[in-house]
């Protein structure tokens, strides 16, 4: 596939992953633009899409956390909130996962807006299943408490 073909496929979900670990519009769109250069770079070989799909993935939350550390590192810094638009069905989702801890989010977002099996997310994570399913539960159990606060979802 070449980069155009792997931006229309997943550049979406890509953009999302990073907006909301990342909760900047600007840097979620680098970061898509940086994982790209990345697979224009490497010239791997993939087995099969999903695995293509599972490298993207892997990359972009990646440079997110390198983001991550480099807003820590460098706390002088501001950055803009992101506002979802309304008219996306999943903003109130979205906007409820941003205010989870990034361990919390990257599991909940693998599992239920993409779709992942928990091995699935173990092996693109890089922790062990044990760990993705306590991760799913505690935030499972923080989101519902957010929702509960907010009053609703």
């Amino acid at each position: 596939m070449n980069v155009e073909e792997i931006f229309r496929t997943y550049g979406d979900m890509l953009y999302r992953i990073a907006l909301v670990m990342l909760k900047n519009v600007q840097d979620a769109e680098d970061v898509v633009s940086d994982t790209l250069v990345k697979y224009m770079i490497n010239k791997k070989e993939f087995k099969d899409d999903e695995h293509r799909k599972a490298w993207l993935i892997r990359v972009d939350i990646n440079l997110c956390k390198n983001k991550l550390l480099f807003r820590a590192r460098h706390p002088g810094i501001t950055l803009e909130e992101l506002n979802l638009p309304q008219s996306d069905e999943r903003s109130e989702l979205l906007q409820l996962l941003m205010n989870l801890p990034r361990n919390y989010r990257e599991v909940l977002l693998l599992y239920y807006v993409q779709g992942y099996k928990i091995v699935e997310i173990a092996d693109i994570l890089r922790i062990g299943e044990g760990a993705v399913k306590k991760r799913l539960e505690r935030g499972r159990k923080k989101l519902k408490e957010l929702v509960e606060r907010d009053g609703g979802f």
